[in-house]
Parts: structure tokens; C-alpha cells; sequence
């Protein structure tokens, strides 16, 4: 949340001009740098309150003991790449860049980078969400893959390129149409009646569960506009809108 409204200030004060936008937005920004990354307390509300409640009556801001680790949520991560990105932009200072690479790598961790063969639709480049929970190809790839695409050519860096249109790709994977003929099949396993009409429904994560099959288990059993397909359309027009083409 603190990182979120540095950007949010930040945008504040190019639109109004107030120097007092920028100051607090520095200010809270120094304050990440300083007691967040160095420690990876990537927290927020769906860390602890939302589907993986693990931790939440005696874990927060605290490590777990058995790995020296806090209970972690991507969202948090990218929230910081993002606003330490805008405060390199205002301010032209280095350091901020420094530490957006360093926590949009760490953001990557959570990328998946192979096809494991127990998971029956496709899921190179998408994300999970939380070291503690379970979820492959999460709706929030479509939201992860401009930011990663900004760093890429910000620091000529091929690989977040790749790994940028590779999020964006995976956005799409979970929605029902021919275009997706895996994802397409284990639809039609768990859904028998499902056809052309239904194209384009699009479950906002995979193997939420903890399991997946070939028979269809993992696929979920809803669809959310902008969390799902809505989100995956944004995330394409914005990038072209942005960079002017789109790798396939």
C-alpha cells in the first residue's frame, strides 16, 4: 500500500506541479527502501486476509522460523518495481533504478520459466501469487507484463523483453476458445457443455486448489471481466498503445 501511493503521489505531482507530492512520495519511498526490501516483508492485505489465511493471527511482520522468511504476496513486489520505476523517471536518480531492478528480479521469481508435466494447459511466463498458496497463471501477469516490458527497454535488457511478452501471452491462456486448444480441452472435461458461445470465458488462475489433472481438476469455475479476459485485453491494447507492437 505505501508503495502504491508513491506512485499514486507521484502522479499527483505531475499533473498538478505541487512539490509537495514528490516530497511525500520520496519520503515514503526511502521508507520501503529502508525496512522492506532489504528484508522481503512483501505484505499487504491478501497476504494474510483473502484465500490463504496461514499466519494471520500471529505471523504479521514476522519471519517464519523454519525458513527465515516472511509471507510473501507478488502483488507487493510489483507495487514497489512500479513506484521506484516512476521515482527514476521524476527524479533521474540511479539509485531508484537500482533497487526497482532488484526487486522487479526478485518479482520474476515468481515468473514461470518451464512447463512442468503435471500442469495440462500452458504456463511459461505466467505467475504465481504468494509463497503460500497455490496458484499458477494468476489474472495479475496481465498487470506484471508492461511494468517488466518498461524495465526491458528502459535497461536494454533482452530478457525481460522475452519475459514481459511472455506474461502477457500467459494473460490469455486460461480463456476458452480454439486458440487454446489445451487449455480448450480440459475446459470441455470439466464443462461437457460448453461451445462456441461460451468462448472467451477466462478462470483468473490454474490449480488454485493445490492439484491439477489431466481430467480437468485445477481449472476453476468462474470468470471475472477484469480479472480474467477484461484484464488480459487491457493489458494487449495498453502495451501496444505503448510500445507499438507486440512480439509473438
Amino acid at each position: 500500500e505505501t508503495s502504491l501511493s508513491v506512485t499514486f503521489l507521484l502522479k499527483l505531482h505531475e499533473l498538478t506541479g505541487k512539490q509537495e507530492y514528490k516530497e511525500a512520495a520520496l519520503k515514503a519511498m526511502e521508507a520501503v527502501i529502508r525496512e522492506v526490501i532489504p528484508t522481503g516483508r512483501w505484505e499487504d492485505f491478501e497476504t494474510y486476509w483473502s484465500c490463504s489465511r496461514y499466519g494471520s493471527q500471529d505471523l504479521v511482520g514476522k519471519k517464519v522460523l523454519r525458513n527465515n522468511m516472511h509471507k510473501q504476496n507478488n502483488f507487493s513486489m510489483f507495487w514497489t518495481a512500479e513506484a521506484l520505476y516512476e521515482c527514476y523517471r521524476t527524479t533521474s536518480n540511479r539509485k531508484y533504478l537500482r533497487s526497482g531492478q532488484r526487486t522487479l528480479d526478485e518479482l520474476l521469481m515468481t515468473q514461470a520459466s518451464w512447463q512442468p508435466p503435471y500442469m495440462f494447459v500452458n504456463v511459461l511466463g505466467g505467475f504465481g501469487v504468494l509463497n503460500a498458496d497455490g496458484e499458477w497463471n494468476d489474472s495479475r501477469e496481465s498487470l506484471f507484463a508492461e511494468l517488466i516490458l518498461q524495465y526491458g527497454k528502459l535497461l536494454n535488457n533482452r530478457e525481460y523483453i522475452e519475459r514481459g511478452f511472455a506474461a502477457l501471452k500467459a494473460s490469455f491462456v486460461m480463456m476458452y476458445c480454439p486458440e487454446n486448444p489445451l487449455t480448450q480441452v480440459q475446459w470441455e472435461k470439466v464443462y461437457p457443455f460448453f461451445g462456441e458461445k461460451d468462448y472467451g470465458f477466462t478462470m483468473e488462475n490454474y490449480g488454485h486448489g493445490g492439484r491439477t489433472s489431466s481430467e480437468g481438476e485445477g481449472m476453476g469455475e468462474f470468470t471475472i471481466y477484469d480479472w480474467g479476459n477484461g484484464a488480459a485485453a487491457e493489458a494487449y491494447n495498453r502495451i501496444l498503445d505503448k510500445f507499438g507492437e507486440i512480439e509473438q
